[in-house]
C-alpha cells in the first residue's frame, strides 16, 4: 500500500486538493502527516514516502517551492486505504520504487520550476516598464518646458516656418497673436501625455520605434535619470528666461531713465535761465533806479525823488508777476522731472538686485552638457513624436492644408505667367517736378503696347487724353467708367484694374510709394509682381528703392534705377504769415500764385471766406470729399492765367494727382484730425505738399513754403530737411480664390458647416503667414463690410468682391446702397436708384457735403452695376444723368459760397484746440513710454 502523507502544518489549499486528486486516481492513499509517528514505528524495513509544503521567503521570489523526498509502489487492489485511527493496526509490505512515479513527480518539478521562471521575467518586466514610465513622464515634462525641442518638432512635422519666432510671427492684426502656432502648439502638447504612456507600454518596440527607446535608455543612462537632477534642469531654463526678461527691463529702464535725465538737465538749463535772467533784470532795476535817484536828487526835491521811486517800483513789479508765474511752472517741471528721475534710479536699482539675488540651479557648463545631451538624443525621439503627432490627431493634416492655404509669404508665384520671361524694372526715383513721369510716358509712347496705372482717375484720365491728342490708340477703364477704343494699342486705367491677362511691351507704373499704403498698398504690389510685359517702368519717391529692388530680385527681374532732381528751388521762407498765434486777418498778406493748406472743409471755406472778403482774389478749392471731375475743373481755373481765381485753398488732397501753377504753399496748421485722433501731420507728407510748389513751364518754376503760424515755423524747418524713411514693406491682400477655397477647408475642418465671410476672414487673418517684406492690407474695412452681408445669400467670392468695393466705412448712407443692391439683386428683383440719391439746390455749406456724398452713392450704384449687373440699362443712364446734376449743383454751390451758411466757424479757435489735444495727448503717451 502507498502512503502519501501531508504536513499538518500546512494549510489546506488548492494545490492539496490538485495532489490528493492525481494520487487518488494513480492508486495512492493520503493521510495527515500527524499519523507519521504511528507508521514509522511500526516498521522501520518498509519505504515510508511523504509529502510536505510549506513556504519558504527567499530574497529574490515568494513562489511556493514542493519537495519530493521518495516514492513507494503502486497499492494492491486487495489493500484498503489508511485511516488515523486504525494506522497502529496496518502492516506494510516490502515495496519497490514505481518509475512512473518518480517520472510524473519530475515532470511536476520542471513545470514549477518554468513557472517561477516566467514569473521572475514577468516581475522583471513591470519593474522595467515601471522604471521607463517613470523616465517618460520626466522627459514629456522637459518636452514640454522647451521651446527649442518643439521648433525641431515643427522642423520634422515640415510645417515650421523662418519667421517664426518664440513669441509668435506677423500677422493680418501686427504679429501679436499667431493662431497657427498655437494651434501646432496645442497638437504638441495635447499629444505629450499621451505619447509618454505608449513610451511606457510593452509593444512600444512596434508601435514608437527602436530608435525612440534607445534614446530613453540614453536618457536613463545619462545625469536626468536622476529626477532631481531634471528639476533643477527645468528649473534652469525658467531662471533663464526670467533673466532674459529682467534684462530687457533693465534695458528699457535705462533708456527711459536717461532720457529722463536729459529732459531734467534741459528743465533745469531753462529754469537757470529764466532765474538769472530775472536777477539780472533786478539788479539793472535797481541800478537803474539808483541813478535815477541820484540824478533826481540834486535837479528835483525829495518829494518828486519819493514819487519816482515808487513808480519804477511798481513797474517793477508788474513786470516780474508774468516772469514769476513762468518761473513757478518752470520749477514745477523740473520737480517732476526730478522725481521721475529718481523713480527711475529706484526702479534700476531693484531691477538690478533682482538679477544679482537670482540663484541659478546648475552651473553653466553642467548646463551646456545637458542641453547638448538633450538635443543629442531627441534627434532620434523627435522623429516619433512627429509620426505620433500626425497618426494621434486626425485633425492634424487638415489644418496643415489650411496652414498652407494662408501662407502668403511667396506673392510672386501667385503670376506664373508673368514668371516665365524675364523682365526688366526700371525705376524713375525723385521729388516731385523733377520730370520722372515725363520721361517714363515718353517710352510709353514709344512702345508698340503699352498701359498706364494711375493711383487716381483724374491722372488716368490725364494720361488718356495726352497718348489720344498724339495719335495713340488709348483705352479709359476706371472703376465708374470704361471707353474702349476699338484697336487700341494702349490702356490707360487706375492701379487697381490693372490687366495681367494681356502682353504689354512697356508698362508705366505712377507713384510707387503708395505700395506702403494701408488701404490701397496691395494694388501696387500686384501690378508691380503680376503685369506681362518686358519692360516696367516704376515712378515714385526715392524712399521706394529698397522695397522695389527686393521685389525684383524675389521675381528674377533685372532692376534700373534712374534718378531726377528737382527743376526748381523750393525755399521755405524766413517768416511766417501771421505775427502770433491768435492774430486774425492774416490771409490778407496773400498773393496770387499762393495756395492754403487746410485740413478740415470748414477750415477751407472760413479761409476762402476771408480771403476774398479781405482781398480782390477769388478762390478755388480742391479737396477730398469734391468730386474728380470738380477738383479737376478748380485746377483748371486756378492754373489758367486769364482766369479771375488767383487763389487755391485746398486740402491734402492736391498732394498727387493733379498739376497745379503755385507760387507759395502756406500751412493753416500742423495738425489735422486723421479719423482716430489728432495728429501732427508727418514729415513726408508735408514735403509732398509742400513740393508742389513751383513747377517747369510755369510763372512759377520756383516755389516757396511757409506757414500761418510762427509756432510751426520750426517744425517745418525740420521735416523741409529731413529725409523720408525708405519704405520697409508693402501690401498684399489675399484674392477671392484665396478666401473661397479656405472657406471650404475651413469648414471641413471646424464643427461649424457654415461660417460667415467676417469669421472666415477673422479667421484667415489669424493664420496669415507673411514675410517680413509685406504686410496685409484693408482690415478694418474688410472686416467692417463682411459684417454687413453677413445675412446676404451670396458665394464666398462674390462677398469678397464686394467688400473691395469703393464702400465708406464710415458713412450710413453708402452703407444703405450696397445693402438695398445686393439685397434686392438676391430676391431676384432689380435694384434702382434710391430717392435718397437725387441732388438738391444747396443752401449751406452742410448740403454741400451731402451733394458730394451724394455723387459718391452713385459712383458706388455704378461700380455694383458693373460688377453684378442687373437685367435693366435705364438706371444706368439714369444714374450717369444724375451724376452730371450733382456735378454742376456742387459747381454752382461752390460759386456762391461767399452766400453759403458757415455757422460762425473760427478756424484759429479750431487749431488752437487740435494743438492743446495734441499737446495734452504727447504728454501722456512720453508719461506712459515706461514699460512699468
Amino acid at each position: 500500500m502507498t502512503i502519501i502523507l501531508f504536513h499538518r502544518a500546512a494549510r489546506p489549499s488548492i494545490h492539496h486538493v490538485r495532489l490528493a486528486a492525481v494520487a487518488n486516481r494513480s492508486g495512492y492513499s493520503c493521510v495527515p502527516s500527524f499519523a507519521l509517528s504511528t507508521i514509522l514505528r511500526s516498521s522501520n524495513t518498509y519505504n515510508v514516502s511523504f509529502v510536505t509544503r510549506h513556504r519558504q521567503k527567499r530574497n529574490d521570489d515568494a513562489l511556493h517551492q514542493w519537495r519530493c523526498f521518495s516514492s513507494i509502489p503502486q497499492r494492491n487492489e486487495n489493500e484498503t486505504d489508511v485511516t488515523c485511527n486504525d494506522a497502529d493496526d496496518i502492516e506494510l509490505p516490502h515495496a519497490h520504487v514505481d518509475e512512473k512515479s518518480i517520472t510524473y513527480l519530475t515532470r511536476l518539478k520542471e513545470e514549477r520550476r518554468q513557472n517561477h521562471a516566467k514569473k521572475y521575467q514577468l516581475a522583471q518586466r513591470k519593474r522595467e516598464l515601471a522604471r521607463r514610465k517613470l523616465l517618460a513622464e520626466d522627459w514629456m515634462r522637459i518636452f514640454a518646458s522647451s521651446e527649442d525641442l518643439f521648433r525641431a518638432t515643427l522642423r520634422v512635422l515640415k510645417v515650421d516656418k523662418d519667421d517664426w519666432d518664440s513669441g509668435g510671427r506677423p500677422s493680418y492684426h501686427g504679429g501679436e497673436n499667431d493662431s497657427a502656432l498655437s494651434e501646432y502648439r496645442s497638437f504638441y502638447l495635447d499629444s505629450l501625455p499621451s505619447f509618454g504612456e505608449a513610451l511606457s507600454e510593452e509593444d512600444a518596440e512596434s508601435n514608437i520605434g527602436m530608435d525612440a527607446l534607445t534614446s530613453m535608455e540614453q536618457f536613463a543612462q545619462s545625469a536626468f535619470a536622476d529626477p532631481i537632477f531634471s528639476k533643477k534642469f527645468r528649473a534652469m531654463n525658467a531662471s533663464l528666461r526670467r533673466k532674459e526678461e529682467l534684462y530687457v527691463d533693465l534695458g528699457n529702464a535705462t533708456e527711459f531713465y536717461s532720457r529722463a535725465l536729459r529732459d531734467l538737465e534741459e528743465e533745469e538749463k531753462v529754469l537757470n535761465a529764466m532765474d538769472g535772467g530775472r536777477e539780472s533784470g533786478r539788479a539793472n532795476s535797481s541800478a537803474d533806479q539808483f541813478t535815477f535817484s541820484a540824478k533826481d536828487k540834486g535837479d528835483y526835491g525829495e518829494l518828486d525823488r519819493i514819487e519816482q521811486e515808487v513808480n519804477a517800483s511798481l513797474s517793477q513789479v508788474s513786470l516780474m508777476r508774468p516772469d514769476q508765474k513762468k518761473l513757478a511752472k518752470q520749477k514745477n517741471k523740473v520737480n517732476n522731472a526730478r522725481r521721475l528721475v529718481e523713480s527711475m534710479s529706484k526702479r534700476l536699482d531693484r531691477i538690478q538686485a533682482d538679477i544679482d539675488s537670482m540663484e541659478m540651479p546648475l552651473t553653466q557648463d553642467e548646463f551646456h552638457d545637458a542641453t547638448n545631451l538633450l538635443l543629442t538624443i531627441s534627434s532620434e525621439i523627435v522623429p516619433a513624436l512627429a509620426k505620433f503627432i500626425t497618426n494621434r490627431h486626425s485633425d492634424f493634416e487638415k489644418y496643415c492644408q489650411l496652414e498652407q492655404h494662408t501662407d502668403l509669404t511667396k506673392p510672386q508665384e501667385w503670376y506664373p505667367h508673368a514668371r516665365l520671361d524675364k523682365r526688366k524694372i526700371i525705376f524713375h526715383a525723385g521729388p516731385t517736378n523733377s520730370g520722372k513721369t515725363y520721361n517714363a510716358l515718353l517710352r510709353l509712347k514709344q512702345a508698340k503696347k503699352g498701359m498706364y496705372l494711375a493711383p487716381l482717375r483724374l491722372l488716368a484720365a490725364e494720361c488718356y487724353e495726352n497718348l489720344t491728342s498724339d495719335g495713340i490708340y488709348t483705352s479709359l477703364v476706371t472703376g465708374q467708367e470704361q471707353r474702349n477704343v476699338p484697336f487700341s494699342t494702349h490702356r490707360s486705367s487706375t492701379v487697381e484694374l490693372a490687366c495681367l491677362a494681356q502682353d504689354y511691351d512697356v508698362v508705366v507704373i505712377d507713384e510707387i510709394q503708395m505700395i506702403s499704403d494701408s488701404f490701397r498698398g496691395f494694388a501696387w504690389t500686384r501690378a508691380l509682381m503680376g503685369v506681362r510685359c518686358k519692360e516696367v517702368h516704376v515712378c515714385g519717391g526715392l524712399e521706394a528703392h529698397d522695397i522695389v529692388r527686393k521685389i525684383a530680385k524675389m521675381c528674377g527681374d533685372d532692376f534700373e534705377i534712374k534718378t531726377y532732381h528737382r527743376f526748381g528751388e523750393l525755399r521755405v521762407q524766413d517768416k511766417s504769415l501771421a505775427s502770433s498765434s491768435t492774430s486774425k486777418g492774416s490771409y490778407s498778406k496773400v498773393l496770387p500764385g499762393d495756395c492754403v493748406v487746410a485740413f478740415s472743409r470748414q477750415d477751407i471755406f472760413a479761409i476762402k471766406r476771408e480771403i476774398e472778403k479781405s482781398t480782390p482774389y477769388k478762390c478755388c478749392v480742391i479737396y477730398g470729399t469734391l468730386p474728380p471731375e470738380i477738383r479737376a475743373e478748380q485746377a483748371r481755373r486756378f492754373n489758367d492765367p486769364n482766369s479771375e481765381y488767383e487763389i487755391l485753398i485746398a486740402s491734402d488732397a492736391i498732394g498727387m494727382g493733379l498739376n497745379l501753377s503755385i507760387k507759395r504753399i502756406i500751412f493753416n496748421s500742423m495738425f489735422k484730425h486723421n479719423g482716430e485722433q489728432i495728429v501732427q501731420i508727418d514729415h513726408s507728407l508735408v514735403k509732398q505738399i509742400a513740393g508742389r510748389a513751383g513747377r517747369r513751364n510755369s510763372p512759377y518754376p520756383h516755389g516757396e513754403v511757409t506757414c500761418r503760424d510762427p509756432s510751426d515755423m520750426k517744425y517745418l524747418r525740420k521735416c523741409m530737411t529731413k529725409d523720408i524713411a525708405p519704405i520697409r514693406k508693402a501690401g498684399l491682400i489675399p484674392t477671392a480664390s484665396h478666401i473661397a477655397m479656405f472657406d471650404d477647408l475651413l469648414r471641413e475642418y471646424g464643427a461649424q458647416k457654415q461660417m460667415s465671410l467676417n469669421e472666415t476672414l477673422r479667421k484667415f487673418s489669424e493664420m496669415a503667414t507673411v514675410q517680413g517684406d509685406f504686410f496685409l492690407c484693408r482690415k478694418r474695412g474688410l472686416e467692417i463690410v463682411s459684417k454687413w452681408l453677413k445675412d446676404v445669400e451670396m458665394s464666398t467670392s462674390a462677398k469678397f468682391m464686394l467688400c473691395m468695393s469703393p464702400v465708406k466705412e464710415s458713412c450710413a448712407r453708402s452703407k444703405a446702397v450696397l445693402l438695398r443692391y445686393v439685397e434686392k439683386l438676391s430676391i431676384g428683383k432689380v435694384p434702382g436708384i434710391h430717392r435718397s440719391m437725387r441732388p438738391k439746390e444747396p443752401t449751406s455749406f452742410s448740403n454741400l457735403a451731402e451733394l458730394c456724398s451724394v455723387y459718391h452713392e452713385l459712383d458706388l450704384f455704378l461700380w455694383l452695376l458693373k460688377k453684378l449687373p442687373s437685367s435693366n440699362a435705364v438706371e444706368e443712364v439714369r444714374a450717369h444723368a444724375l451724376k452730371e446734376e450733382t456735378i454742376e449743383k456742387i459747381n454752382r454751390g461752390l460759386a456762391r459760397a461767399d452766400r453759403l451758411s458757415l455757422d460762425r466757424y473760427d478756424y484759429l479757435s479750431r487749431d488752437n484746440s487740435l494743438r492743446s489735444i495734441w499737446s495734452k495727448s504727447m504728454r501722456e503717451s512720453k508719461t506712459n513710454q515706461s514699460p512699468w
